[in-house]
């Protein structure tokens, strides 16, 4: 009786091997998980980063354009599309948007007398290392008597961006804004 509780007290080297099997599924699915999580977090604020910089840019710019005294770029009935827009501020100042080149990202530009600010951080790229190949359109509209509105729409995606699809964003944004001191 004794011998046959000493071999009961024991584990079989099959139910260790299943055991052990078991536990290395559980691990390899929980680790999966935990990666997916991180990778879609990654991806969430690098969205997150994408459109607070595309928003800012909106805002800055209708903002301008709305209390702009003239857009000196050509706007016309049918609307005239254009990769820059000029604008003539209440302080007769001139400022001008469009797309530069930064190192080697396109860049959302405001170029005041002799001053640029970049409107995007160098985290997003407006697509490519070349402006003539950037998403930024203006299209300005109006013409005598009717103040200008102008039609602003650009892509962002990130900057340096990674070859896997899962980890590739981009975001498109437009907007129109209308002159409310037009000297036209």
């Amino acid at each position: 009786m004794t011998q046959r509780k000493l071999r009961e007290a024991g584990f079989t080297l099959l139910e260790l091997i299943v055991s052990v099997a078991i536990v290395a599924l559980v691990a390899v699915v929980l680790s999966q998980v935990f990666l997916v999580t991180l990778r879609t977090n990654a991806k969430t604020e690098i969205s997150k980063d994408m459109k607070q910089n595309g928003d800012l840019a909106l805002e800055s710019m209708v903002r301008m354009i709305q209390s702009a005294k003239k857009v000196t770029s050509a706007c016309d009935s049918a609307g005239t599309v254009s990769q820059s827009l000029t604008i003539i501020n209440d302080d007769e100042g001139v400022t001008t948007y469009e797309c530069r080149l930064d190192g080697t990202a396109t860049r959302l530009a405001s170029t005041s007398a002799l001053r640029t600010e970049y409107l995007t951080s160098d985290n997003v790229t407006m697509g490519g290392t070349l402006c003539s190949a950037s998403s930024l359109s203006f299209t300005c509209s109006g013409g005598a008597g009717v103040p200008s509105s102008v039609k602003i729409s650009f892509d962002l995606s990130q900057s340096g961006m990674s070859d896997t699809a899962f980890e590739q964003t981009s975001e498109s944004f437009q907007t129109t804004a209308t002159m409310r001191n037009s000297s036209e």
